[in-house]
Formats: C-alpha cells, sequence, structure tokens
C-alpha cells in the first residue's frame, strides 16, 4: 500500500517501439516539471536496462520518487493477446496490471500491445457493474477546443448497447478531463437525417435519444463536423474510429512536414515566417498530436492508459500526466450512477 494522498503510477517501460530508455526520458521530464511530490511512479521492466539509468546521476534528485519493479518478459506489438497473456507471466505489461490489482499502484500506462492492454484489463481489473465493454478515448484537437473520440480500437464490433454506454464512457471522461459540465455528444454516421447509417448506427441513434437528461446527445455527425468545434464527444464502433485516428494523426505530421518545405522555399518565404513566427507556432501547437498522443481504458475499475507505441518522451510525458490525473479524479462513482440509469431505461424501453 502507498501513502494517503499519494498517486502511484505503475509504467510498462519495455512496450515502446522506441525502447525503454526513450520511456525512462518521459519519465524524467515528467518529474523534471513536476510541481508537487504527491505523484510516484513504478517503472517495469528488465533491471538490467533499467538500473544503470535510473541510478545514474540525472535520476540522483527523483530517486525518491521512481521504484523499479524487475519483469523479465515483454509481450511484443505483433504477438497474439491471448497467447502472450497465458504464455508471458513475468511480462511488463502483466506485472503492471497486477500491481493495480493488488492496490499497490492506482493506474497503469503502457506504450504495448493494444490488444493485450485491454484484454489484460478488462480480465484482471474487471468493467464497471452493468459496463459489458471497456472502450480507448482519445481527445482530437479541433477548432479552439478538443473532442474525445471513441471508440478508437478496443471494440471493433460493439453493440448497439456497448456504443450507448460508450457516450457515457466519453461523456464522463470529458467532464473529468477537459473541465466541461455538458458535453455535447455525437454519434459518427454517413449523414446527419433520420434513417441514415447502417443498423448499429440506427440502434444506437434510437437509443441514445431516451437517455435525455443523463448525456446531452446532439444526434447523427458528419465526418466534416469533427472539426469544426459543435461536438465534444464522437462515438464509433473501434474499427471506424482506429482508422479515424491513424488518418488524424498521419495528416497532422504531413501538414507540418509540407508546411515547413513551402516556407523554407526561398528568402521573402523566409522573412515572411519571421513576421509570422506567432501565428506559426499557434498552428504547428494545434498539430502537435503528441500532446493527445494516447488513449484511456474507459470503463474498468481502475484506469488504464494506452500510449501509442510510437511516442517520444514528450509524448511519454503528456500521457503520464493524463493517466496521473485520471487516477486522483472522481470518475467511477457518478459514471456508475448514470449507466445504472441508463440500463433501467433501455431495459424498460426494450419491454415495451
Amino acid at each position: 500500500m502507498h501513502a494517503a494522498g499519494q498517486v502511484v503510477l505503475a509504467v510498462d517501460v519495455m512496450g515502446s517501439d522506441r525502447g525503454a530508455v526513450e520511456v525512462l526520458e518521459g519519465i524524467y521530464c515528467f518529474f523534471k516539471h513536476l510541481r508537487c511530490c504527491s505523484i510516484r511512479i513504478i517503472a517495469i521492466g528488465d533491471r538490467e536496462i533499467l538500473d544503470p539509468i535510473v541510478n545514474g546521476r540525472r535520476f540522483a534528485k527523483f530517486r525518491h520518487l521512481l521504484t523499479i519493479f524487475h519483469a523479465s518478459e515483454v509481450i511484443a506489438m505483433d504477438e497474439s493477446p491471448t497467447k502472450a497473456i497465458r504464455q508471458k507471466k513475468d511480462a511488463s505489461m502483466v506485472r503492471a496490471i497486477e500491481l493495480v490489482q493488488k492496490g499497490e499502484a492506482d493506474a497503469v500506462l503502457s506504450c504495448g500491445n493494444t490488444g493485450a492492454l485491454v484484454s489484460l484489463g478488462t480480465i484482471r481489473l474487471r468493467p464497471m457493474t452493468h459496463l459489458e465493454r471497456p472502450a480507448l478515448g482519445a481527445v482530437i484537437p479541433a477548432l479552439d477546443s478538443q473532442f474525445v473520440l471513441l471508440d478508437v480500437g478496443a471494440n471493433p464490433s460493439p453493440t448497439v448497447r456497448q456504443l450507448v454506454q460508450n457516450a457515457l464512457l466519453g461523456s464522463h471522461y470529458c467532464r473529468t478531463a477537459m473541465g466541461l459540465h455538458v458535453p455535447r455528444v455525437g454519434l459518427l454516421s454517413i449523414g446527419t437525417e433520420e434513417g441514415k447509417g447502417n443498423e448499429l448506427v440506427q440502434g444506437a441513434h434510437e437509443s441514445l435519444k431516451a437517455l435525455d437528461g443523463i448525456i446531452r446527445y446532439i444526434g447523427l455527425i458528419e465526418g466534416f463536423q469533427l472539426f469544426s468545434g459543435e461536438v465534444d464527444v464522437v462515438i464509433c464502433d473501434g474499427f471506424v474510429g482506429n482508422v479515424l485516428l491513424k488518418a488524424i494523426e498521419g495528416i497532422a505530421c504531413k501538414l507540418k512536414i509540407y508546411l515547413k518545405k513551402e516556407m523554407l522555399k526561398n528568402f521573402l518565404r523566409i522573412l515572411g515566417c519571421f513576421f509570422l513566427s506567432r501565428a506559426i507556432r499557434n498552428i504547428s501547437g494545434k498539430l502537435n498530436t503528441r500532446q493527445y498522443g494516447g488513449a484511456p481504458l474507459l470503463g474498468l475499475s481502475r484506469p488504464v492508459f494506452k500510449a501509442h507505441g510510437s511516442s517520444d518522451r514528450v509524448a511519454i510525458e503528456h500521457a503520464i500526466m493524463i493517466a496521473a490525473r485520471l487516477a486522483g479524479g472522481e470518475i467511477s462513482h457518478h459514471l456508475e450512477m448514470d449507466i445504472a440509469r441508463a440500463e433501467e431505461i433501455l431495459t424498460r424501453s426494450e419491454r415495451i
């Protein structure tokens, strides 16, 4: 157990595409900008790799906030989640989840195999009462705001009930992470008119309309509305959400490269950049997906946060910040109450 008032994060250091050193650098950046000592991190991984770095001079003043927990195995990105969980009992991701399960940590952060993390979290930490499946959410920058997109990969083939529950998860996360009291929830479809979308979308649309008073459902939305600032939570299945998330990140990355290339083509453009430097920095900040480089696995009894496998140290730092905020938040109690109310309404409407 840990001290009262202190948040402890279990960080799977071995799951990153960039290696354990990059994750440790992200932890170092987080500690360097930390203004209080209320957050402690347990780094789970191979001691032979971690000890020389953590015991070095750079981490000296943060050593009281960082503990190493040895794990001899790693679940690779291309491994079958079911097979890996069954065979690799001493994997860093498995040990990280176990620390939360035992109450020795408050939340998990991993850059590793998404399928394995979702499966482990669901099996070991269990979904909340009445909740069928957890969902991965991601915060996406929009016009002068952000929106929460979910599901982005946890459940590619949800039922109508699971899609509706995702709306509740996204709404509550939006309140906790973004401070919006009454988030606007939209269901992604191929048109806004009644009758648009497949059977899953139409079923979820009718159910969401029945939950007025629990969530603020604004109806069906199309892709062009995502970045207009008119919606705070966007609901879709995990297949569509994952494709959309990666497309957004790819466009943002390529756009920054293209803009830089065009602005540095000749002297006049370079001179123009000098006068437009503030505007360019603002645009660059909007396109910086590293500050949104991860997704919480919402709906479990304890917070689990999935950072991208390709996350660099800056993205890791931001992921730790969000995971710590989730671990210290009071999302569970109110969410469970709303899920129970929604379940009652939906069950009653099915009987009619």
